[in-house]
């Protein structure tokens, strides 16, 4: 059974270690190992876990996934959306989403970047309402695509 918790500083180790797994295949597909996913620090991580929100996901024992919420104003920036790569598939990641979105009633709307190399990421964002409203060249061989969705009631 899947649950959905806030993160803790003691978490920040293992959550920063599934998101560089989770982002191997992104390098691999952009031969770029320095894109940001894969050089966050530990410390980064817990700054977000100390003053942002931070959630994740655990399938018994096991923690398998986690995303971040950072609210500026009415705006909350996803970030750090990452499953297990062999738990991928499974939902996860919509239910991490989900939750951001459910702890900030507060936030107009939501706003992320993804890699656009990553087809099936834009279209799992697209599935819960994303749209592109921009795309960004990161590199030669990288472009972001810069999403919004505006929140609704359901998203409280």
């Amino acid at each position: 059974m899947l649950m959905i918790l806030p993160a803790t500083s003691e978490q920040a180790p293992t959550i920063l270690a599934i998101q560089k797994r989770a982002f191997e295949q992104e390098a691999r597909l952009c031969d770029n190992s320095e894109i940001p996913p894969m050089t966050e620090t530990l410390e980064a991580v817990l700054e977000h876990i100390v003053a942002a929100t931070v959630l994740t996901a655990w399938i018994g024992p096991q923690l398998v996934g986690a995303a971040r919420g950072i609210l500026s104003g009415d705006v909350c920036t996803i970030r750090g959306v990452c499953v297990e790569p062999e738990h991928q598939g499974q939902r996860i990641g919509t239910a991490l989403l989900t939750a951001i979105e459910q702890a900030h009633p507060t936030a107009s709307r939501f706003e992320l970047m993804t890699n656009t190399v990553m087809a099936s990421n834009v279209r799992f964002y697209e599935r819960l309402g994303y749209r592109i409203t921009e795309l960004k060249p990161f590199s030669d061989k990288i472009v972001l695509a810069c999403m919004t969705k505006v929140a609704t009631v359901e998203d409280a």
